[in-house]
């Protein structure tokens, strides 16, 4: 149980950033991203030299473990970061918060794929599709993919890795019962789609996968069932109770962090631009009415209550983890719990934007660009809100353990 060296044994300098470092990179990562938000929107994914402000200031290593030289800071200033960037541009945080999340995932493989992984390039980053493809064929030494493709791959285009999902037999039960596993596959094996044109998020690429014929070892192959329950092979290597934390209480809060950021920017724009208007008909300053005056208190506690809930969801799972206690309540809790900050950052934005007048309908219009990317974000299958609350309804209801939806 010691989390010093990988498997490879080399030894790596180790990132030595504090949580309130991080957040004050964050800080000066968000003024940069400030002004370029629209050209990242209009890229449609990640432009290179983003991608490299990103590598350059550390921040994707904070969610790494400390023996494969990241910072193994806590979950609580991981969505720190990512709400603070989300403050100027949506489609970056929600690019990071992937990266972010992915190197807690990575942790959770064998530690002989974290080597592949991070062996060669402890900078190595990677993104996941739960979506689409075939099954997967048990072969000896692993499985193999023989053709499809798989969608919804945010940061695909930098990605040195990706994680595809597919129904595979278990290791030795060739007819036995079919589960889904996480299968790890290195850049090379797969086939970037261009199909990422949407109205909100616009800048995430999250485009489509082709694979064929393509070979995954058995030490790249995870089990979904595992990393729920928190049993993965990885975790098993760590001190850290962080990277034995179950997936659905953790994995959702870095995509749900910056549904909070998008809601502060939207925020932030709406006041500075609210400061400078008069009322079309009655002249009068926009900012003395009250209907505008409650919005925004309104809003702002909103946006205050997910921020809350969102960091106990974060300490709750870690606490969980460390001694096993309320492990299921906790799950199907966050499943709510994550579902609401989004709603609640939705329901900011949405009213602030209602409260802006015709011109926030511009395209040049910050507010606008922050409601269709915080609207993008509640259309992720794990937000949904309605599936995800009543789960705790039920669990509360003594229906079932509201952890199967």
């Amino acid at each position: 149980m010691i989390d010093q060296k990988g498997p490879s044994m080399k030894t790596f300098t180790t990132l030595d950033v504090t949580d309130e470092e991080a957040l004050y990179r964050a800080r000066l990562l968000r003024e940069k991203l400030s002004s370029r938000a629209f050209d990242i929107a209009d890229h449609r994914r990640l432009p290179d030299e983003v991608f490299a402000m990103f590598l350059e200031s550390g921040l994707m290593r904070i969610s790494q473990p400390r023996s494969w030289g990241g910072a193994q800071l806590p979950l609580t200033t991981h969505i720190e970061v990512i709400s603070e960037i989300a403050r100027a541009c949506g489609s970056s945080a929600w690019t990071m918060g992937v990266f972010l999340s992915h190197n807690w995932n990575l942790t959770l493989f064998d530690p002989l794929a974290q080597d592949d992984v991070w062996g060669p390039n402890p900078e190595a980053v990677a993104c996941t599709s739960a979506v689409g493809g075939p099954p997967a064929q048990r072969v000896p030494g692993g499985a193999i993919i023989r053709a499809g493709r798989w969608t919804f791959l945010s940061g695909v285009h930098h990605a040195d890795w990706i994680i595809v999902n597919s129904t595979l037999e278990r290791e030795g039960v060739p007819d036995g019962p079919r589960e889904l596993f996480s299968l790890l596959i290195p850049k090379g094996q797969f086939r970037i789609i261009d199909d990422w044109k949407a109205i909100g998020l616009s800048g995430t690429g999250t485009c489509s996968v082709e694979l064929e014929d393509v070979f995954v070892p058995e030490h790249r192959i995870l089990s979904f069932a595992a990393q729920q329950n928190g049993s993965t092979p990885g975790g098993r290597h760590r001190v850290d109770p962080v990277y034995s934390a179950p997936l659905d209480a953790t994995w959702p809060a870095y995509l749900a962090a910056p549904a909070i950021g998008i809601a502060r920017g939207a925020v932030d724009a709406w006041i500075e631009r609210t400061g400078s208007r008069n009322h079309a008909y009655t002249g009068m300053p926009a900012s003395a009415e009250f209907q505008r005056q409650f919005k925004l208190g309104e809003a702002e506690a909103q946006i205050d209550a997910a921020d809350e809930i969102l960091h106990r969801a974060t300490t709750a799972v870690v606490e969980a983890a460390k001694t096993q206690v309320d492990v299921p309540e906790i799950r199907s809790r966050n499943r709510r719990d994550f579902a609401f900050v989004v709603r609640l950052c939705v329901n900011a934005v949405e009213s602030v934007f209602l409260a802006s007048g015709a011109s926030s309908l511009a395209e040049s219009n910050v507010i606008q660009r922050h409601w269709r990317d915080v609207h993008a974000i509640a259309q992720h299958a794990m937000f949904e809100y309605e599936r995800s609350v009543s789960a705790w309804g039920r669990r509360r209801l003594g229906v079932d353990d509201g952890l199967t939806f």
